[in-house]
């Protein structure tokens, strides 16, 4: 996890990040903590030293953060108990301390952080984060009867990491059994000899749901994709951003509904902190990336919520897995039939292709971005300048290939999804021509908002979701 909060000016490259952490962690164990430079790492990494400091001030900040990433790889457990979860965290604090870098730079991160300002800098905004969610799940727990109230924890979480931590210094093998016997032990204690409720840190049960994990999974053509999880209950809500948006943009809608329903979000590969590959940017593939992490998180009935250009991936997700969508939400988005792009800067060329076209070139950047403000209404102020600039983040390569996929066909799949369609609209619709498209429709239209309803009105939005979702269910209860 960055340690610190990201420094001010042009974002950050996610993918320097990624090769610095791994260099960063190859070189602790060749050289040791003592002889890691920046300038070493710069070179493994194909970077450089400022752009290392941008992002790091100090040798140990970008130690600790190479050694305990803030995503994570693992699926999740089977059992969705506390206990499980406590013995997922504890095996991963083991192993995360049983890695050859871990071993090394350990030693000297406990000597840096002595000092109360280092310490403050390079690792409280972590542990204040992990308390937090930790709290959150004991909150959890509590309401569910695996644990009774006043159950600390901090004390629970201190209590795991200092014996996870010294297990694994302590043995050089690691016992399998070792996380259930402590979850078990922890667990059993914190039932029999709960603390004062008055010292527990306080968790609303309407905040529990809505703490959010970032996680990471490689696809299987190698692709780092990176999404965010939170919540509970079904139908679980599967967003699906649009052309150079990231999973952020659905922000609002996520907190939002994490009170009632499992929600998702993933960074489409190319865009927000996935990885950009050479290809991949089709309709089909992001579904088939998308089924991944739908397969990994195991949700079995979803409702997809898309917006824009990732309109063609939801509809492609649902034409291929009808089993598990429930229904869909259609942001300002966009569904056709196949086109012909012409031959590029021709005579011939189509609409679209000309768009794509305005992407090439020494002035396509500012191109891009003046095309991109325009997707903007007169009053989204802050929110439209972010999104402007995070769009401005995604290579142009990517742009332009995603956007190039909108010839393809969307039409047949969405002619052949039988299940409930809201068609939310920033203006007034083309009713009769999407009522051919689908064959269970309905139609929101938002006021004061440009292309991105979502981030510019979001309670409008919010709202008509849910609508819907009420409507889904009463379809659902038909037999």
């Amino acid at each position: 996890m960055r340690s610190r909060s990201r420094p001010s000016g042009r974002p950050l490259d996610p993918a320097i990040d990624v090769a610095v952490l791994d260099a960063t962690r190859r070189l602790l164990v060749e050289v040791g903590y003592a002889g890691l430079t920046y300038a070493l790492v710069a070179e493994r990494a194909r970077s450089s030293r400022p752009a290392l400091y941008r992002r790091w001030p100090s040798k140990a900040h970008l130690v600790y953060d190479a050694i305990f990433p803030s995503t994570s790889d693992e699926p999740p457990p089977d059992d969705p108990s506390f206990r499980s979860h406590l013995r997922a965290t504890i095996g991963r604090i083991d192993a995360s301390y049983r890695r050859p870098e871990a071993r090394e730079a350990v030693p000297f991160l406990l000597a840096e952080i002595r000092d109360p300002q280092r310490r403050s800098s390079i690792v409280d905004d972590l542990l204040a984060q992990a308390h937090h969610d930790f709290a959150a799940r004991i909150a959890q727990a509590v309401l569910e009867g695996e644990l009774t109230a006043g159950t600390r924890a901090d004390l629970l979480l201190e209590t795991v990491h200092a014996a996870a931590l010294h297990h694994a210094l302590a043995h050089d093998a690691y016992d399998p059994t070792f996380a259930d016997r402590l979850a078990t032990l922890v667990v059993e204690g914190a039932r029999s000899h709960p603390s004062p409720a008055e010292r527990q840190p306080e968790v609303r049960p309407e905040r529990i749901a809505t703490t959010m994990r970032d996680r990471t999974l490689t696809t299987r053509d190698g692709t780092r994709i990176v999404y965010r999880t939170g919540g509970r209950g079904g139908p679980a809500l599967v967003f699906v951003h649009g052309w150079c948006s990231n999973l952020t943009h659905w922000s609002a809608q996520l907190q939002h509904f994490a009170s009632s329903h499992r929600v998702l979000a993933a960074d489409r590969r190319g865009h927000g902190r996935s990885a950009a590959p050479a290809r991949g940017y089709t309709a089909a593939q992001h579904a088939q990336d998308l089924l991944q992490i739908v397969e990994r998180e195991r949700l079995r009935d979803i409702v997809l919520i898309a917006h824009a250009g990732g309109g063609p991936t939801a509809v492609h997700f649902a034409d291929r897995h009808p089993g598990l969508v429930r229904g869909m939400v259609l942001v300002d988005s966009n569904i056709s039939g196949r086109t012909t792009l012409g031959r590029p800067h021709s005579v011939d060329r189509s609409p679209l292709g000309r768009l794509v076209d305005q992407l090439t070139g020494p002035d396509a950047p500012a191109r891009f971005e003046a095309m991109y403000r325009g997707f903007f209404g007169p009053l989204a102020g802050a929110a439209g300048d972010a999104a402007v600039r995070d769009a401005t983040q995604v290579p142009l390569r990517v742009a332009r290939a995603d956007l190039a996929s909108l010839a393809a066909d969307s039409e047949g799949a969405a002619r052949r999804f039988q299940r409930p369609v809201l068609w939310l609209t920033a203006e007034t619709p083309d009713v009769r021509g999407i009522r051919a498209l689908f064959a269970d429709v309905h139609f929101g239209v938002v006021a004061g908002s440009g292309h991105f309803p979502h981030l510019e009105v979001p309670a409008q939005v919010n709202a008509m979701i849910e609508r819907h979702l009420t409507l889904i269910e009463a379809r659902s209860a038909v037999p």
